[in-house]
């Protein structure tokens, strides 16, 4: 019987320190939704696919086009249509423009908050919309005689598929997980890690058993981050990087929120450490004497 008690805490210190490195991982990703770190760096991925570019630039010209001829510049008949597409196309491809777009994505962050958040929603791609207005008229007032004259053009918002149905399904499925580990993984940690406590006959030891494990997870975790990145961690989650709290961490994590995940595990594992040292000074200070 306390060789199963002994097994059965070791199980519950394991899964406490599991759970407590699970909060640690969910928590900055949780806050990178949150302060549209996320949602830059799906915006910037996005914009790494020239299709996407392309698709941007011909949209933007084409409503650029059809507000100058509804303003009664018809650049058509001009045969300037072509000039002012062209450069249009070019300026969209431009690292001004990207730049441009991707301040825009930064305010659209709480509209990315809402639609992985919502409780209910269709199947969708995950869709940005963008006003190039501003950026497209500065770019027409460049082009030689058409920008003398050319009036101002109001443009419809421009919508960006920055990331597919299926995709961002998997994307909400794995953050609705990561943001319940975040809301509650440490308080099931340490009650797991409590729970081995009451259940194991010996106590001496328990603490430093419970710190040391905590050190190794989150130590273990920080190393892998180290050399493999997020790739590494995602290989130890359920389905690796095909399931959906993987895809979530793949999508959702950059470069900086990679440092700001090494920073939490590395002191997490610094404090499992720190609890496992003094508990092991406590209990060699108090350990029972011989012939006393």
């Amino acid at each position: 019987m306390r060789a199963l008690r002994t097994v059965v805490s070791a199980l519950l210190i394991l899964a406490g320190a599991s759970l407590i490195a699970a909060w640690a991982v969910s928590g900055v990703v949780v806050r990178a939704v949150e302060d549209g770190t996320a949602v830059h760096a799906i915006a910037e991925r996005a914009l790494e696919d020239q299709a996407i570019v392309d698709a941007i630039g011909t949209a933007i010209a084409d409503g650029a086009l059809d507000g100058l001829a509804e303003a009664g510049y018809d650049l058509d008949f001009l045969g300037l249509d072509d000039v002012v597409r062209e450069a249009i196309e070019n300026a969209a491809r431009s690292d001004d423009f990207r730049t441009a777009l991707l301040a825009q994505v930064d305010d659209a962050r709480a509209q990315f908050s809402a639609q992985v958040t919502a409780e209910v929603r269709a199947p969708a791609p995950l869709v940005i919309e963008i006003d190039p207005s501003q950026y497209v008229n500065a770019r027409i007032d460049d082009i030689p005689v058409v920008g003398e004259r050319a009036p101002e053009v109001a443009l419809d918002p421009v919508p960006i598929e920055v990331m597919s149905a299926a995709d961002f399904e998997d994307v909400r499925t794995g953050y609705r997980a990561l943001e319940l580990a975040a809301q509650w993984g440490l308080w099931a940690g340490l009650a797991a890690i409590v729970l081995g406590l009451v259940i194991t006959h010996r106590t001496r030891w328990f603490m430093v058993k419970a710190g040391a494990a905590v050190a190794v997870v989150a130590g273990g975790l920080w190393l892998v981050l180290q050399w493999w990145g997020v790739d590494g961690i995602v290989a130890t989650l359920p389905g690796g990087a095909e399931g959906s709290a993987g895809t979530a961490l793949l999508r959702i994590v950059t470069e900086g929120t990679v440092a700001a995940l090494s920073e939490r595990l590395g002191v997490i594992a610094l404090v499992g450490a720190a609890v496992a040292a003094v508990f092991l000074v406590v209990a060699w200070v108090t350990r029972p004497r011989v012939g006393r």
